[in-house]
């Protein structure tokens, strides 16, 4: 449940810019984006200022609000509009006193709409670990009860085997702003405004960090060698896993690399029904889509065609040429801290006289479970997939066929 902008050329802009690495695009892009939704927060409160019905404000992207987060959210406009903010921001926001902090149901929803819109983050197993340092994981160790007479003594104690992982915390930051009159349309228009914005930066930050994070003040991103024994390097951070070249998604071909994936890296046997498959944008189309597409009887074309059950993902935090293969059920984000985040206020960024801006900080981290659970693809060379026609014993057969194999058909 987000707001509906009605400026369909933002999101691309966005996605453009994130992709480019460009620091001016991407500032030219969230600048862009921020004033996009301020005028579409106002259209909506003047259209919606009498409504009451919660479907009508949930389709456009607003949700109702409990108690205390309405008075969280009064408490915060009237500290933005107080003569002394920072003054007034410690007493709401600086203490541990539950009813002082951002509730921690905010940013539970921005969470929620963050795993239902994006497919990369809603694969990922999320865990809220607090301040734990450690995490324990089911260690795919498959155990046997061992058959025997009735009378017989116990013969075989059954326990659950367990990986330990340290889960040492960084820090996730973003920052919003609000014009001082969007204060005055109140708690709904707000909430809806603070959690889109942070939905949108909060969603880059983990899906950076996920797909390539180095494992310094940053999670360990899929795309990195955790090998046991590994050399970490403090500061550049785990190495990149070296690319495997794939030139087909053949049932050959793809059995082999999916067969990586049968066992965890002690050894354990390992059961799956679907891998996915990560790629940027431009990737896709130019590469994986025409290796996975196939015309069929009618004409028409099916695309994803996979020897084995696949979910493309397109993530645009892919260098080009490079897609992951892996399985995202075995990535997991620790999100820790305070619960909810921690949010301040400051004036160090108050370029504006009629902006104030807001900090939330989320603690966390994330990695795979093991080595095993992703491989890193060379898709640079991949060959487009064709439908052809071959005769066995005077009956013709369907192939699909990648381009460097497929039979040429002479006039």
């Amino acid at each position: 449940m987000t707001i509906n902008i009605k400026n369909n050329d933002i999101g691309e802009k966005m996605a453009k810019a994130m992709a480019s690495g460009d620091p001016k695009q991407q500032a030219e892009a969230w600048g862009e984006f921020h004033s996009a939704l301020i005028d579409q927060v106002r259209a909506d409160a003047e259209d919606l200022r009498e409504v009451q019905d919660r479907e009508v404000l949930a389709a456009r992207g607003y949700r109702q609000l409990t108690a205390r987060e309405e008075n969280w959210y009064k408490a915060l406009a009237a500290a933005a509009q107080s003569d002394t903010p920072q003054a007034t921001f410690v007493e709401i926001l600086g203490t541990d006193e539950e009813d002082s902090l951002m509730p921690e149901t905010i940013i539970e929803d921005v969470y929620r709409n963050l795993k239902e819109e994006h497919p990369l983050l809603a694969k990922m197993n999320f865990q809220y670990t607090g301040y734990a340092v450690k995490w324990v994981l089911n260690d795919h160790t498959k155990q046997k009860a061992v058959w025997g007479k009735i009378t017989d003594a116990i013969k075989k104690a059954i326990t659950s085997a367990f990986k330990v992982v340290n889960v040492h915390q960084n820090k996730l930051s973003a920052y919003c702003f609000i014009e001082l009159g969007m204060l005055d349309l109140g708690p709904v228009f707000m909430d809806g405004y603070i959690r889109t914005v942070l939905m949108e930066a909060i969603y880059n930050g983990l899906e950076a960090g996920a797909v390539s994070g180095s494992g310094v003040d940053e999670p360990i991103g899929m795309d990195r060698d955790i090998h046991k024994g590994v050399s970490m390097n403090t500061e550049t951070g785990y190495p990149k896993k070296t690319a495997v070249k794939v030139k087909d998604f053949t049932p050959t071909t793809y059995g082999v690399l999916l067969d990586s994936f049968s066992k965890t890296e002690d050894g354990s046997q390992r059961k799956f029904s679907q891998v996915q498959l990560i790629c940027n944008m431009s990737d896709y189309l130019t590469k994986i889509m025409p290796a996975s597409t196939v015309m069929v009887e009618d004409g028409s074309y099916v695309n994803d065609r996979f020897p084995f059950p696949t979910e493309v993902i397109i993530s645009n935090e892919m260098e080009s040429g490079e897609a992951l293969l892996g399985l995202l059920g075995e990535y997991s984000m620790f999100a820790g801290g305070k619960k909810g985040g921690r949010s301040d206020e400051s004036t160090d960024f108050e370029f504006l006289d009629d902006n104030k801006y807001f900090k939330l900080v989320q603690y966390g981290t994330g990695r795979a479970f093991d080595n095993t659970s992703f491989m890193l693809l060379d898709i640079s060379e991949l060959d487009p997939l064709y439908r052809t026609v071959r005769v066995l014993g005077g009956m013709a057969q369907d192939v699909a066929t990648p381009a460097d194999v497929a039979p040429k058909v002479e006039a």
